[in-house]
């Protein structure tokens, strides 16, 4: 993580790692969480985004109860970097 980010801000990131189906366990977290003000996924760079990616910006993405923001697996450190 960002720690001159987190510093700037004085907020720090939640990670949230939980078993279960990957669609199902997001949207529970969501439904718990109404505090959580974006979902940030990463889109893999090959062989299409991934099954959270096609799901929550698909047909879901209309009904989230907040952003939605999506991180190009083809970015670089330098521009990820760049975008905190």
């Amino acid at each position: 993580m960002n720690r001159a980010l987190i510093k700037e801000t004085g907020l720090t990131p939640d990670i949230i790692v939980r078993p279960g189906e990957p669609i199902a366990v997001v949207r529970d977290i969501l439904k718990q969480r109404p505090d959580i003000a974006a979902l940030v996924l990463g889109a893999a760079a090959d062989d299409g985004p991934g099954p959270l990616v096609e799901h929550f910006a698909g047909a879901e993405a209309g009904k989230m109860s907040c952003p939605v923001m999506i991180i190009p697996g083809s970015l670089s450190d330098e521009a990820l970097d760049r975008l905190s």
